[in-house]
């Protein structure tokens, strides 16, 4: 019995790098160089990329059920944050949040993924955190990104945890970029990602397991940031990962 779930397992995330490669190729790739002609398709792009990450989840037999405190401004920008545990989370955070644009800001070193990390490279902010000007181009970019109506995502536990830990410990870029910017923040939790798709990216002998099923989503009320300061970015990190880890502890 267990022989046939190694089996399973393998298939699986066999199946996954397919359908993010076939997908990529055939949605990603022909509309990214209509934006690289011309950024201010970006938003158009940002619909194809939901069409993109519905077909991989509905691909691999995952069914996000998204729970919303409130309805979010469409024409505001947020700063969007939640708990990083697989590779499926910028297909659910995308699919979960349909109507705003958004820009992730991740790794430099994601760009080395083949195919996804020349868009991501392209098409979002990359951070190299040993490089002060590398992060003083992250402020630029994501200022400019607001303006024009485009959110963030962030995963603050800035990696993937080990799977034993329940949330990881917040850095502070996201909470010091929503102040900076005056930009609401709005915590999500995803509850079953590390049960449905554990981060497995190097490689199949890393234990990677995974199954089809539901993928529940909670979308907390917008944080406002209006009227904080840098002295306050402890204070709103702390709520917003209190939050999140309340989530995932009585789930």
């Amino acid at each position: 019995m267990k022989a046939l779930k190694y089996i399973f397992w393998t298939f699986y995330n066999i199946w996954f790098y397919l359908l993010v490669l076939v997908f990529t190729i055939l949605i990603l790739f022909p509309s990214f160089f209509f934006v690289a002609l011309n950024p201010k398709l970006f938003k158009s792009f940002s619909k194809i990329a939901v069409l993109w990450s519905d077909l991989v989840l509905f691909g691999m037999g995952m069914f996000p059920k998204i729970e919303r405190k409130t309805q979010l401004t469409a024409e505001s920008a947020y700063i969007f944050v939640a708990n990083h545990v697989s590779m499926i989370d910028i297909m659910l955070m995308v699919s979960s949040i349909r109507t705003h644009p958004l820009v992730f800001i991740g790794k430099k070193e994601l760009e080395k993924i083949p195919f996804f990390g020349y868009i991501y490279k392209k098409t979002m902010i990359l951070v190299d955190r040993s490089s002060n000007e590398s992060k003083r181009n992250v402020f630029l970019q994501t200022e400019k990104k607001l303006k024009e109506g485009i959110s963030i995502v962030i995963f603050p536990e800035g990696t993937v945890p080990s799977l034993d830990v329940v949330l990881g410990p917040f850095k502070h870029g996201a909470f010091s970029i929503a102040i900076d910017h005056k930009t609401p923040v709005v915590p999500m939790t995803f509850l079953d990602n590390k049960k449905r798709f554990p981060w497995s990216y190097g490689g199949l002998l890393a234990g990677s397991k995974g199954s089809p099923g539901r993928l529940r989503v909670k979308i907390h009320d917008p944080i406002i940031t209006k009227n904080m300061t840098r002295k306050d970015v402890n204070r709103l990190s702390n709520k917003v990962r209190e939050i999140i880890l309340s989530d995932l502890e009585t789930s």
